[in-house]
């Protein structure tokens, strides 16, 4: 993946919306250690995405620290999605195949970031960085570049994400203007980041922009 300095500060200003919108949901939901817990998972994959365009990023998401948290992050939700009730009502995803749906949607997207985070670990930075994203060009104007390539099978990968991702954000999309018309406001709120977390996830898979 190459970023330009443009996408970079779009990717960079995204996730630092999702990071301070779903710190606000943890506030505001702090009663629910189920969704309170989701909330934090979310910020901690905000922090990670926003970083991930600077040559700084590695720093902050160690590669193997994200395999590690973002492992247990899916394993989480796939525990919420199996086991129905009797760990928490998470009526924040709504009812029945809906709810099973989202939560599954969220495991995946913790999948991904894990998958991110092996793509880090087999790189090899240049240009005053040792640690690096497969494929990707990172820095702003005073910021370093590393230069980094895809290899065939992740280069797939990343398009099969790109897709999924996108086909999701139109669906999410239209769950949100759904939303809009029949729920609480929090509900709401929490719909519009899903959808600005997947569009971000599909922007960031790209392997060259």
């Amino acid at each position: 993946m190459t970023y330009n300095t443009p996408v970079s500060v779009l990717l960079t200003a995204l996730f630092a919306g999702t990071a301070v919108g779903y710190a606000l949901l943890g506030v505001w939901r702090r009663g629910d250690a189920s969704a309170g817990v989701g909330d934090v998972l979310h910020v901690v994959m905000s922090a990670a995405m926003l970083s991930m365009p600077w040559s700084w990023g590695p720093k902050v998401a160690p590669p193997m620290v994200q395999v590690i948290v973002f492992g247990l992050a899916t394993a989480y939700f796939l525990v919420l999605l199996v086991g129905g009730d009797r760990f928490a009502s998470h009526t924040q995803h709504g009812v029945g195949g809906e709810r099973q749906v989202l939560l599954g949607y969220h495991a995946l997207m913790m999948a991904a970031m894990a998958v991110m985070g092996l793509m880090m670990r087999d790189m090899h930075g240049s240009a005053g960085s040792d640690h690096s994203m497969p494929g990707m060009s990172m820095g702003g104007p005073s910021m370093p570049k590393m230069s980094m390539h895809l290899g065939t099978g992740w280069t797939a990968l990343s398009w099969v994400l790109v897709a999924m991702f996108s086909v999701a954000t139109c669906a999410l999309l239209v769950r949100w203007l759904r939303t809009a018309r029949r729920r609480a406001r929090g509900e709401v709120f929490e719909a519009g980041l899903l959808v600005l977390m997947s569009a971000g996830m599909a922007l960031a898979f790209v392997p060259a922009w």
